[in-house]
Formats: structure tokens, C-alpha cells, sequence
């Protein structure tokens, strides 16, 4: 490509971004910008979908980043210096990282995974721990709950957590292993070895906004989802402290998704407990909480709940139906 071409393709590319990606917001770059100035303003807008991550729908937000992903990709592969170009082989990797969990909340698994291993290889080369850790992360909840591999699943979030152990990410590692060890029918104490350890390394890191886990983690992250693996592991006392403790620590309006996982890891909890009133009850406010996000993993999870609340004699027929209906397209 010569260089007039290549000018044009990268103007036309950052207007699509700004006005798919960034509300509006200005992201042209003129002839004489070699990327730096255009690379600052996609991390900042990147950091920015990410606060905003919980409000915007799973469809909205794969439309967007499939933007932002084919312009870092050019850019990424555009004639600059090495450590530019590597700069932006690193963002292209987080875009796709982002890409992949909003596929896979909107039930496109397979589309997810590539983008996930091609998250994965990006930041290993540019030597980006946290993002490729993170990237392990999604892949192993690929592997273990869409694919229905634990054991590979857990493998995953073990080389994951190997990969930054210090970092934010190996948290979220810690509380994706110590999901599927319940999942396994491991013991809960080994379950809860795990969670104190997350709790243990969560403790040194600040606490970041609402919102995707781009550069850190909201401190409700891991009663969450630390609290939803003592409740798969049968330590209901311990993993429902925990969630209660999580419900307070969203706010509705600006984290409904985050919301509704706990509503339904309290669900969960209910149906474990046997209490299966509170437990559709608690299904039903999910789903309304998360009613301008549908994501498939909601979806599923109700349609598992209900499962489980059949064989003891519940009928959930309505909410079933209305899950269905809000389900996320798949396209």
C-alpha cells in the first residue's frame, strides 16, 4: 500500500472509530501523525467502553471493538518504529481480548475463542503479561462451560495465573479455578484455599471503577465471584455472606450486569438451600436487572437453575420463556 492510500485508509478508519467507538468524541488523526497521538486516544476510549462496559449490549460492543480491532490491526502492521509498532500490537491484542468476552456474552463461543488465541499469541509476543493471562482466563470459561471441559479449563486458569501472578488478572484466574474445582466436586475446603488466596492478593491491588476488568478489578468482583464458588462447592453460609456483601457494592444503573450475576449466584445459593421460591424470586430480579444487557451466560444460567428447580418440583415455566425471548441473538 503507498503512502497516500495508507493516509486514507487511516483517517477513514479513525472517523468509523470515533463515531462507532467513542460517542462522537474526536479521533481523526492528521497526515502527519505517526500513531502515537491516535494510539493514547484508543487506550483512553478503550478505558472508557470499559467503565461503560456493564451498560452497552453484548451485540453493541462486538460491532464497536470489530471497529477499533481492524484499525490497530492496520496500524499495527503500518511501516514506524519497532517499539510503535509493538505498542500497538499491544492494543490490538487488548481490543481483541475485549472482543472475545463480548462474544462470548453474546453466544458467539467459537468467534470468542479465536479472538481469545489471538489475544493470547499478541500480548505473549509483545510481552504483555496481563493481558495474555487475562486472555487464558477466557478461554478457560470457554473451555469449561461452553465446551464442558473442567479439565482443561482448569489447566488454563492454572497457566494463567502462572503467567502474572501479580497482577489483577490472577485474580481473576484464582476465582475462575476456584469455580470450576466446585464445579468438580472438589472439596470446599480446597475451594476455599483458592478464594483466600484471591482475597489475599486483592488486598494489595487498588480498587478500579465499575466496569470491565481492563487495567484492575471493582472490589465487588470477588465476593461475587468468590461467593458463587463456595455455593457451587457447598459452603453456603460462607458463599452467601459473600454475595450479600457483593449486592451491596453495585449500583444498578451503572452496573446491571454485574448486578444480576449476583442475583443469580444468590439464586444458585437458593436452590442449593432448597428455598426454591426465593430462588425464582431471585432468577426473575436478575433477568429484570440485566434487562437492557442480555448476555447468553444469564440466559443459561436460568435455564439451568430452572433445570435443577424441575427435578424438585418447580415450575419456572414463565421465566424460562421470558429468558429465551431475551436471549441475545446469535449472528
Amino acid at each position: 500500500m503507498d503512502e497516500a492510500a495508507d493516509r486514507r485508509l487511516v483517517v477513514a478508519t479513525c472517523a468509523a472509530t470515533a463515531a462507532l467507538a467513542f460517542g462522537g468524541s474526536r479521533l481523526m488523526i492528521s497526515p502527519d501523525d505517526r500513531g502515537t497521538d491516535s494510539l493514547a486516544r484508543i487506550e483512553t476510549g478503550l478505558a472508557t467502553m470499559a467503565r461503560r462496559w456493564e451498560t452497552m449490549a453484548p451485540s453493541d460492543l462486538v460491532e464497536r471493538l470489530n471497529v477499533i480491532a481492524r484499525h490497530t490491526e492496520a496500524m499495527a502492521g503500518r511501516h514506524q518504529p519497532a517499539g510503535l509498532r509493538r505498542d500497538w500490537r499491544r492494543t490490538h491484542s487488548r481490543v481483541l481480548l475485549m472482543s472475545a468476552v463480548a462474544q462470548g456474552d453474546g453466544g458467539l463461543s467459537a468467534r470468542a475463542v479465536v479472538s481469545a488465541r489471538t489475544a493470547l499469541v499478541l500480548a505473549r509476543h509483545v510481552g504483555d503479561a496481563p493481558t495474555a493471562a487475562h486472555a487464558g482466563v477466557v478461554l478457560a470459561e470457554l473451555a469449561a462451560y461452553t465446551f464442558d471441559s473442567p479439565d482443561d479449563g482448569l489447566s488454563l486458569t492454572l497457566a494463567a495465573r502462572a503467567t502474572a501472578p501479580h497482577s489483577h488478572t490472577a485474580i481473576l484466574a484464582m476465582t475462575t479455578e476456584a469455580n470450576i474445582r466446585a464445579g468438580r466436586g472438589e472439596p470446599a475446603d480446597r475451594v476455599m484455599e483458592v478464594v483466600r488466596e484471591a482475597e489475599e492478593l486483592a488486598r494489595e491491588m487498588p480498587p478500579a471503577a465499575q466496569g470491565y476488568a481492563l487495567d484492575g478489578l471493582h472490589p465487588g468482583y470477588l465476593p461475587t465471584f468468590g461467593g458463587a464458588a463456595l455455593v457451587g462447592a457447598g459452603a453456603l453460609n460462607e458463599g452467601r455472606r459473600r454475595l450479600a456483601t457483593a449486592a451491596t457494592m453495585f449500583d444498578r444503573s451503572r452496573a446491571p450486569g454485574a448486578l444480576a450475576a449476583v442475583r443469580l449466584y444468590q439464586a444458585s445459593a437458593a436452590v442449593h438451600a432448597d428455598t426454591l421460591d426465593e430462588a425464582q424470586t431471585l432468577a426473575t430480579r436478575a433477568l429484570a436487572t440485566s434487562a437492557v444487557r442480555p448476555t447468553a451466560w444469564l440466559t443459561d444460567g436460568i435455564m439451568s437453575l430452572a433445570t435443577r428447580a424441575r427435578r424438585r418440583g418447580a415450575d419456572w415455566t414463565g421465566l424460562v420463556a421470558q429468558a429465551r425471548e431475551w436471549a441475545p441473538a446469535a449472528v
